[in-house]
Parts: structure tokens; C-alpha cells; sequence
């Protein structure tokens, strides 16, 4: 399921990283925010969450709870998700986690994920791009190998 709301009078502190994650906890698979002009031009966000039904009235009365909205929109979506798998990889500065999907062709994309670059960025003193250019080259090795 979807469920929408349009938020004004809200802050960026509270919509932020606390609030994020907490959307998470509450069952939110997925959401996002889109920039939205509200009635007498004021500038509003819209929240859309993602969410399985069995977890709706737990998302909901989190998002009444703890912000500015006073009425929910929700409906039934589909979707397709490909399958993923995770594991790590070593690398010369150390392990970093990759989630890998395939596609309905059969070929397999792969990303590292951003977290497990951040930790070797502060462990090697090296920026995130430049531990891309670095690590992309043994993903690729893995998967000629497969």
C-alpha cells in the first residue's frame, strides 16, 4: 500500500534523519518526500510511504503522532522487486557489503553499499568516488567469474 500525506508547517529538523529512520521502524518498506505548493502558496512536502497492509494502522498513527498532519490518503499498489541478494566482498582496504539483483534478462547488476564505504573513507582517508573507481574493477572480476 501507499500512504500520502501533505505536510506544511513542518520543519526540516523534523522530517530529518530521526524521524526517517523511526518511519522505518514503524514499517515504511520504502518512502520518499516531493516539494509540493499548498494552498495560499505555501511550499509543503508530500510523504509517500510504502507499506504492507498488515503494518498500515502502525505506520499511520505514527506519521499522526509525530507530525504536522491531520489526515492520511492511503491505496493499494502493486509491484514488482527484483530478486537481490547481499554479501560482502574483500578488498584490499577492507570488507565492504554489496547488494546484487537480477534482472528479468538474467543479468546481475551490482552496488556497494554506501555505509561500508563511508567506514573505509574513514578508515584509509580516501574520498567515497575515489574508493568507487577502486572497488567497482573486483565486482566486475566476480562477475566474469560467474
Amino acid at each position: 500500500m501507499v500512504v500520502e500525506t501533505n505536510l506544511d508547517d513542518s520543519s526540516a529538523e523534523l522530517v530529518g534523519t530521526d524521524f526517517q529512520n523511526e518511519l522505518i521502524q514503524n514499517g515504511a518498506i520504502d518512502f520518499y518526500f516531493t516539494p509540493i505548493h499548498m494552498k495560499k502558496g505555501r511550499p509543503g512536502l508530500m510523504l509517500s510511504a510504502l507499506v504492507a497492509p498488515s503494518d498500515l494502522d502502525r505506520l499511520s498513527t505514527f506519521i499522526l503522532e509525530h507530525s504536522p498532519s491531520i489526515g492520511l490518503r492511503y491505496h493499494t499498489v502493486e509491484r514488482t522487486i527484483l530478486t537481490r541478494k547481499q554479501f560482502e566482498l574483500e578488498t584490499p582496504y577492507g570488507k565492504v557489503l554489496v547488494k546484487q539483483v537480477i534482472t528479468p534478462s538474467g543479468s546481475k547488476r551490482h552496488k556497494i553499499e554506501y555505509e561500508s564505504l563511508q567506514k573505509l573513507k574513514e578508515n584509509h582517508n580516501i574520498s567515497i568516488l575515489r574508493l568507487q573507481e577502486l572497488i567497482y574493477p573486483l565486482l566486475l572480476k566476480i562477475q566474469d567469474q560467474e
